[in-house]
């Protein structure tokens, strides 16, 4: 299978220029799906929903027939991102499911159970590994007001920031 990077440039060459800009140690198989995910979700929301169909494509080859990595690239990566980056959107996760295939239809209904009452990744990963995210002892006194990641998003200026955000948490 060729190299991640070559695939998603091959099929999105407008986000060519944003993938090379990375620097070197921020490169990696789930990076890369991760930056696809976010555009995919971006583009479907300005209105060409059929420029998801090759990266929903290229995840289902990853997970069928790719090693580990890109197995782990393609679940992870790509699909728990459009997951998360559409949960902050009108449209929605379920938008993209008419472009899942049989592996990435099971990694898809996976990541939602794991998911299922959770709004972030700390949230996940604290499930996960048994840690709890509950404040230091001594803030017993200190009344913890919850606010959802969209409440959160609202006050995110910095594009950057935001797609950050969006990635790793759901509303």
């Amino acid at each position: 299978m060729p190299t991640v990077l070559n695939e998603i440039t091959h099929a999105y060459p407008s986000i060519a220029t944003k993938l090379s800009a990375l620097a070197t140690d921020e490169v990696s198989d789930s990076r890369l799906m991760a930056e696809l995910a976010s555009h995919i979700v971006d583009s479907f929301e300005a209105g060409n929903v059929e420029d998801a169909r090759p990266a929903f494509e290229l995840a289902e080859r990853m997970i069928a027939a790719g090693a580990d990595e890109e197995r782990h690239a393609a679940i992870v990566g790509f699909l728990e991102t459009v997951q998360n980056v559409a949960s902050h959107r009108r449209l929605g996760p379920t938008a993209f499911e008419r472009f899942l295939g049989p592996f990435s239809q099971r990694a898809w209904a996976e990541l939602n159970e794991v998911w299922k009452g959770k709004t972030s990744l700390a949230d996940v990963v604290a499930s996960e590994t048994g840690a709890k995210l509950s404040p230091p002892w001594w803030q017993f006194w200190r009344k913890r007001k919850s606010r959802a990641p969209g409440e959160l998003l609202n006050e995110v200026q910095d594009p950057e920031l935001r797609r950050i955000i969006e990635q790793i948490t759901r509303e």
